[in-house]
């Protein structure tokens, strides 16, 4: 029960910083770009600052553990992935065996999902963030961005990531 408080209260207390602030994060960069006005620009980078000082305390502190994570081996996917007698085995990727960068296909539909995302969000007067504050606030055009990106969460789970299993 008690992280439930807790996340309620921080939520509430980032919520309303964010709305007092007017943070943006695509916004701040659109206005900066088109008009050379900072002043979205601010939050945002208060925002990373701030982040990059938490994490800095909290690991001298001891409460991050910076190591990187040891993973176990998986051997289902090695069965998975064994031939059958007779079959040579298949060529692998790097990116397949887990050694090496992901292959050029994730990196190519991460910058296109970045790309159309942040196309949507400078089309609809603010990112992600900046629509929350704005449907919470009353705007029905914050509400109805909220609709269709959470739409797209779905539409992504259902049919979209299946597909992308298939280039990956």
């Amino acid at each position: 029960m008690l992280p439930a408080i807790a996340t309620l209260a921080l939520g509430i207390i980032l919520g309303y910083l964010a709305q007092r602030s007017r943070i943006c994060f695509i916004g701040g960069l659109r206005d900066f770009i088109l008009v050379r006005d900072a002043e979205l620009l601010k939050g945002a980078i208060a925002f990373f600052v701030t982040a990059w000082l938490a994490f800095s305390v909290a690991g001298a502190v001891g409460l991050l553990d910076w190591q990187t994570p040891a993973y176990r081996a998986q051997p289902a996917a090695a069965v998975a992935a064994a031939p059958a007698a007779g079959e040579s085995a298949p060529a692998r990727s790097g990116a397949a065996t887990g050694i090496g960068l992901p292959n050029w296909r994730l990196w190519a539909l991460t910058a296109a999902a970045g790309l159309a995302l942040g196309l949507v969000s400078t089309l609809a007067n603010g990112c992600p963030t900046r629509q929350h504050v704005l449907a919470a606030q009353g705007l029905r055009e914050g509400l109805f961005y909220l609709i269709g990106f959470y739409l797209g969460v779905i539409v992504y789970y259902l049919a979209t990531k299946p597909l992308i299993a298939l280039f990956i």
